[in-house]
């Protein structure tokens, strides 16, 4: 991880400016490596004292004060890098979770359009069920015409009927089901936009 890909140079710059005239003392910015991310005094290496910005458990620069600064000093250069650490820390969780974001939104749609496609299938599924509810019909119509001889066409044709009544019930069932989850994918889509 690298500071400034977190934190915009300027944000920093700002926040060191406010923060140092404030408290009064000059301070400085420096990534792992030590090169300057804010503008400042210009301090000897050894005349220094740095804390550590540290996101996730990670090491990312220091702020750099004067080693001859008192105590009360010392401790507000140490809440500067703990303020630019929590501010890196807050960037950081933001563009890990725009991310994730964007992508649960786009797996929600999706699911909403496969959802889309079984209801459209379902619904074809129950023109089915009433054709063959029709046909079923037709069959204990011919199967009484023919008398004697239809007696077990008939029965199939009966049990042709309550079949197709089941296939009606669970369609329904379904369309019901696939309808609260279509809303529910719509609510979801709304409060994360």
């Amino acid at each position: 991880m690298i500071l400034k890909d977190y934190m915009d140079t300027r944000k920093l710059q700002d926040l060191q400016n406010s923060f140092t005239e404030f408290a009064g003392f000059d301070a400085v910015v420096v990534d792992v490596e030590g090169e300057r991310l804010t503008e400042g005094h210009d301090f000897q290496e050894e005349e220094t004292d740095s804390f550590d910005i540290v996101v996730n458990g990670e090491r990312l620069g220091a702020v750099v004060v004067s080693q001859s600064l008192d105590r009360k000093a010392k401790r507000a250069a140490q809440m500067l890098s703990t303020m630019i650490s929590q501010t890196a820390s807050l960037e950081h969780l933001n563009n890990r979770n725009t991310g994730k974001f964007d992508s649960v939104k786009d797996d929600i749609k999706k699911s909403g359009e496969l959802v889309q496609m079984i209801n459209e299938k379902t619904g074809h599924l129950k023109g089915i069920a009433k054709k063959q509810t029709i046909l079923s019909l037709n069959a204990t119509i011919e199967a009484a015409r023919s008398g004697e001889a239809g007696v077990g066409f008939a029965v199939v044709a009966k049990s042709m009927q309550d079949l197709s009544n089941q296939s009606a019930g669970i369609y329904t069932d379904i369309e019901t089901s696939v309808e609260e989850i279509t809303n529910l994918i719509n609510s979801i889509i709304d409060s994360l936009e």
